[in-house]
């Protein structure tokens, strides 16, 4: 008699499903808001987060990032903040961009730019709604005053 062989371990039947492969697409960066986005998330420190903030998007298209500075931020573009910013946009694009940088052609706002508008409208807002409070109406009409620049936004 022949000797029995061990039962063959259960194995569950059905088809198999690779995990799909990362892709090296990356992030989009198509226009001047999703490169304010890509900058202020980079986590950009130093020299690069200068250069990148005051740089104004002008195209990326085939690995080709160009940007824009205005006059007198020429001093930013240092080999190594483009370096650094090349790197730490690597990641978010799926490759390493090539940066080209040009000087005057600034179109479209920077994150510098769009901080100080954001800054201003919170400070109208805050404004607004101090001067529309019944009571300090009513402190203004018996003779108060408001000190300029007294009034600040509320940061949670």
């Amino acid at each position: 008699a022949a000797p029995e062989q061990p039962a063959a371990a259960a194995r569950p039947t059905g088809i198999a499903i690779e995990p799909a492969p990362a892709t090296q697409a990356g992030r989009a960066l198509n226009d001047a808001e999703q490169w304010l986005d890509l900058v202020a998330d980079s986590g950009l420190s130093g020299p690069s987060r200068e250069l990148a903030a005051n740089a104004a998007f002008v195209s990326f298209q085939h690995g080709v990032l160009r940007l824009a500075l205005m006059p007198g931020f020429e001093y930013l573009q240092s080999e190594r903040a483009l370096n650094a910013l090349a790197q730490a946009l690597s990641q978010a694009l799926g490759s390493t961009p090539k940066i080209l940088i040009e000087t005057g052609n600034v179109q479209a706002e920077t994150l510098h730019e769009r901080a100080d508008r954001q800054r201003g409208e919170q400070q109208h807002a805050a404004e607004a709604v101090f001067m529309a409070d019944p009571q300090v109406q009513q402190l203004l009409q018996q003779g108060a005053r408001v000190v300029a620049d007294s009034i600040r936004p509320f940061k949670e």
